[in-house]
């Protein structure tokens, strides 16, 4: 078949697909029985239904789409006998309809797997037409992907999660060691302190599975028995806690519970120079990028996702609520979501995502880097006259600056501020960003300090 034939085969598969995901999906939400089964399956379909309009119509797709709508015919069925399950049904058979619904959601499953390969495999042809298949900066080449694991692996590994690195009310973390591998952490989600514990579940595993970036967190593998969610990272890229525990001023209590039991919160250099917080500003920045141009909105960019390995390098984490950005740019969202003091005004105001949600995030952790302050009680307006009357020192953090880092930091807050215009077509792109600060961590490299 030649590639005009291919591309209307695979746009006729596209849309069958389509059409029956949206089936599924309706019937998933009026089922009587199986009901988290139906749910996790509609999640998985939500997924398929983003990636669909960016899929390369050519013969790579050809067979899977083939091999996924038999499935999703199979599933359809099923969950339609979920709306309809008669009491004798209810009695006899809804431990092997469960059992039917979950064999077919693996399928799914893997479906997944392959169709992501295939989207980001092929990235450079959509969905913005880049030519060039070369990494981007910082781009990773490890060639190790996340595994599945059981609950038994989990707890092994950290001896029955009896080392708690830290708590918050929707999930927790704890150290441990896989058998014969490196130290990790192993975070388990709480399905009572998290609303959508499944769509946060599979949003994190299928957009960062196959994402490889020196600043972005490592997924080393995942669990999904029963009732538990569980994914498990590489200890020693967060072994610094995140940049949100550095920059505020921490109660002893708070900055012991920071080390996650390696990191020395009183000796952070991200605390004590300009120098390290820049840095961590580029290495964030080019995370964020790396997203925006692999079509991934993250949705919740804040200090407290941005982890700090052992060499103080940042790693962007917190992918539950990232999605995949439609062609057209920004999208409305059913639900707006993210870290309050960090969020995007025009986002929150009408529904409508973009990348320049995740610009105003950002630029929201730069102000904070910048005066230390938290977000979630800092004066940001005040604090951008004062960057427009160029009295940035008035808002600053208590830390000795020369004249060049100065210049330096001004850079950045101008920067900053143009990342919190309320309206994001005026926003800046996040590559504008990369290329500031990056110039500004070269002023403050080439001026002579006290203590850069």
């Amino acid at each position: 078949m030649d590639g005009l034939g291919h591309t209307a085969l695979v746009a006729q598969l596209v849309g069958t697909v389509g059409r029956l995901i949206s089936k599924i999906i309706d019937a998933a939400r009026t089922a009587r029985q199986n009901k988290r089964e139906c749910e996790y399956l509609a999640v998985l379909l939500s997924i398929i239904g983003d990636v669909l309009p960016r899929l390369p119509h050519d013969a790579d797709v050809d067979r899977p789409l083939r091999e996924l709508g038999k499935t999703l015919g199979e599933a359809h069925e099923l969950v339609l006998a979920c709306q309809n399950w008669s009491t004798a049904r209810q009695l006899i058979g809804a431990r092997c309809h469960a059992d039917s619904l979950k064999e077919v959601s693996t399928r799914i499953d893997s479906y997944i797997n392959l169709l992501n390969l295939v989207f980001n495999t092929t990235a450079g042809r959509s969905p913005r037409n880049h030519t060039t298949t070369a990494p981007s900066p910082g781009s990773s080449s490890r060639p190790a992907g996340p595994v599945r694991l059981t609950w038994a692996d989990t707890a092994a590994a950290t001896n029955y999660f009896a080392d708690e690195l830290r708590r918050g009310s929707s999930e927790a973390l704890y150290k441990g060691r896989l058998r014969d591998g490196p130290e990790v952490a192993v975070k388990v989600l709480n399905k009572n302190g998290r609303h959508n514990v499944e769509g946060a579940f599979v949003a994190e595993r299928y957009i960062l599975s196959p994402l490889r970036h020196d600043h972005i967190v490592r997924l080393v593998g995942w669990c999904s028995d029963e009732e538990d969610r569980m994914f498990v990272y590489e200890h020693e890229q967060m072994s610094n806690g995140t940049l949100r525990d550095h920059l505020m001023r921490l109660r002893r209590r708070a900055r012991v519970r920071a080390r996650l039991r390696g990191g020395s919160s009183s000796s952070s250099p991200v605390r004590a120079t300009w120098k390290a917080r820049v840095e961590v500003l580029v290495g964030a920045s080019q995370a964020i990028e790396h997203l925006h141009g692999r079509a991934v909105i993250h949705r919740n960019v804040s200090s407290f996702n941005i982890l700090l390995d052992g060499s103080w390098s940042p790693r962007l984490s917190g992918f539950g609520e990232a999605i995949l950005q439609e062609a057209t740019g920004d999208q409305l969202v059913a639900e707006v979501v993210g870290t309050p003091s960090y969020l995007d005004p025009e986002y929150r105001r009408t529904g409508r995502v973009s990348p320049a949600s995740d610009v105003y995030s950002f630029g929201t952790v730069m102000l904070e880097a910048l005066t230390g302050e938290d977000p979630a009680t800092l004066q940001v307006d005040s604090a951008l006259l004062a960057i427009r009357n160029n009295k940035l020192r008035d808002v600053l953090d208590r830390r000795p600056a020369t004249a060049g880092q100065l210049e330096a930091l001004e850079l950045v807050a101008r920067t900053a501020e143009c990342c919190l215009y309320p309206h994001g077509k005026d926003r800046p792109a996040i590559s504008k960003v990369v290329v500031s600060l990056a110039r500004a961590l070269l002023i403050i490299n080439f001026t002579p300090s006290v203590s850069k």
